[in-house]
């Protein structure tokens, strides 16, 4: 598996076309300074020579790996992302991913399970994130 992050950009760079707050995926760089840049994939061939023009300080809250799983949609599934999933005639229910390990059931408070039980990738979608959707997660707790 290929080790890839996505961040909230923390400032806007017009050099990159990007806005303040706007998601940002490549490597995850971390200063001595602690802090979180995401180094996009485009430019990790200028990573040794021009370090900083493909680098973009990310809100270090919101730095999530990706899981390494796709969901029903092809789109990548991330830290931090609520997936819809739908199974045989069952109710709809959302799942938080916590860690690249795991996923909480958003009705049942701090059951666990991890993200490939079920086969949950290929059958859940991503519709959000917990950042961008809190809406989507009212009623659980998620700190445990």
């Amino acid at each position: 598996m290929r080790y890839k992050f996505r961040g909230k950009a923390l400032e806007e760079c017009k050099q990159k076309g990007i806005k303040k707050g706007d998601w940002v995926k490549g490597h995850l760089y971390v200063d001595s300074q602690n802090r979180y840049f995401i180094v996009l994939p485009m430019d990790s061939r200028y990573f040794i020579f021009e370090f900083p023009l493909g680098m973009i300080e990310v809100i270090p809250e919101t730095v999530g790996q990706w899981t390494g799983f796709l969901d029903e949609n092809g789109e990548e599934i991330y830290e931090g992302d609520i997936l819809r999933w739908k199974y045989a005639g069952m109710e709809e229910e959302f799942f938080f991913v916590e860690d690249i390990f795991s996923v909480y059931r958003e009705k049942v408070k701090y059951a666990k399970r991890h993200i490939d039980d079920w086969h949950l990738p290929s059958i859940a979608k991503v519709i959000g994130n917990k950042w961008d959707n809190v809406d989507l997660l009212k009623g659980g707790n998620h700190d445990n």
